[in-house]
């Protein structure tokens, strides 16, 4: 019997280093439970047999094999566990230092990351300050550029270079004036705006009413020089018609047609520069109609004046009437001169408007004076000469003479 339950404790031995060999898969459940089920039936038959003592013994002499198994493993590796367990001290030895050191570097990079947002948000602002400067510069170059242009016009104006002026303040309003609207200064340069166009028309204006003015002894010395070449061609005329044998009347057309051959005079000119640059001005302001308006006044006031000049028919006297007649010639000579030139802005039918007045003026101071002309036949010999080479001059020079021919066959002929 004591042999049987020795068997069967040392099967279940065997079955139980199975178990410990046989790891946790599914075949060591299944031999646990082949060890317990036989576990259970041996304690019966120990129990049974009264061999308490035998199953102890064989119990503990398993347990010490076990122990001696322990030991010999543990003898094996104990020196290697040792090492290990040092080396594992060692390690975490380590990385505590790394630890510490990576939280001293990351203490660092966040000062370091806190140094860089601080400098680059200096340098944002600095940037900022930077772009806010130079604007500023800018604005102030421009608003120099405008001060010196404003000063630059001003001179010009007063130095009268109209056309360098009108320039200027061409570049002011396109340029420069969008560039400073938005400003306070500028604004209030653009309110001096219309005053500035003011100031340059007016300036302009008043130079060429000057030159209108001073053009008073200019067309009486043309109207001189015109009447003397056409006394030397009648004194020609009529050497010409002596030596035809057969007498035949001889147009005064045909006459300036023979003499274009022999006529080497000169022509006349008229320094036009005022008016041109007035005009120029007015035009590029937008002020080309009220001008030419101005224009037309002034130089039908201008005639008028010449026409209320007070006139003597005496023989010892005669020379303010052919002042007058001089300042006719002169006068149209002038504005054939400017509708040559400038058409657009003195039209022929304006020319022809004054010359109807004129001549119109011109029968009235003789008619008012008839009585005295034909009383003296010396005086209104005179006076023939005189119309008959006023009529021969402008028609020379364009003007329709009809009624300048009727007022003599009136006068001299009746």
């Amino acid at each position: 019997m004591a042999d049987s339950i020795q068997q069967q404790l040392q099967q279940l031995v065997l079955l139980s280093d199975s178990v410990g060999s046989g790891g946790a898969g599914s075949g060591g459940v299944s031999t646990v439970e082949e060890a317990m089920e036989q576990l259970g039936p041996l304690i019966h038959s120990v129990y049974r047999a009264n061999k308490q003592k035998l199953f102890r013994q064989q119990v503990e002499l398993f347990a010490q094999r076990k122990d001696a198994e322990i030991m010999k493993l543990c003898g094996n590796y104990h020196q290697e566990f040792v090492q290990s367990v040092a080396q594992l001290l060692k390690v975490r030895q380590n990385t505590s230092e790394l630890q510490e050191k990576v939280v001293g570097l990351n203490a660092e990079l966040q000062q370091s990351g806190k140094t860089l947002y601080e400098k680059k948000a200096e340098l944002l602002s600095l940037r900022r300050e930077h772009r806010n400067i130079q604007k500023a510069i800018d604005t102030v170059k421009g608003s120099v550029e405008v001060v010196r242009m404003v000063a630059s016009f001003d001179e010009q104006v007063n130095d009268k270079q109209f056309y360098a002026a009108i320039k200027t303040l061409g570049t002011l309003k396109d340029t420069y004036m969008p560039q400073v609207r938005k400003y306070a200064f500028g604004r209030l340069l653009e309110t001096s705006i219309p005053k500035m166009e003011n100031k340059l028309q007016g300036a302009a204006l008043s130079d060429m009413k000057d030159w209108l003015y001073g053009l008073k002894k200019t067309t009486r010395d043309i109207g001189y020089q015109l009447t003397q070449r056409m006394k030397k061609k009648q004194v020609m005329w009529a050497e010409r018609d002596s030596s035809i044998k057969e007498r035949y009347f001889v147009s005064s057309a045909v006459q300036f047609v023979l003499d274009e051959e022999f006529d080497h005079d000169d022509p006349i000119t008229v320094e036009m520069m005022p008016l041109y640059q007035c005009l120029h001005i007015n035009e590029k302001l937008g002020r080309r109609a009220e001008f030419r308006r101005s224009f037309t006044e002034d130089r039908s006031d201008q005639l008028n004046l010449i026409l209320a000049s007070p006139v003597q028919f005496v023989l010892t006297n005669l020379t303010s009437f052919a002042s007058m007649l001089h300042d006719i010639i002169g006068f149209f000579i002038v504005e054939h001169n400017i509708m040559a030139s400038a058409p657009d802005f003195r039209s022929k039918s304006d020319v022809d408007a004054l010359w109807e007045t004129g001549i119109a003026k011109l029968s009235d101071i003789i008619a008012r004076n008839i009585q005295t002309i034909r009383e003296d036949s010396e005086v209104a010999g005179v006076l023939q000469e005189m119309l008959t080479t006023f009529t021969y001059v402008m028609e020379e020079n364009a003007n329709d003479v009809r009624k300048l021919r009727e007022l003599m066959m009136a006068i001299f002929e009746s």
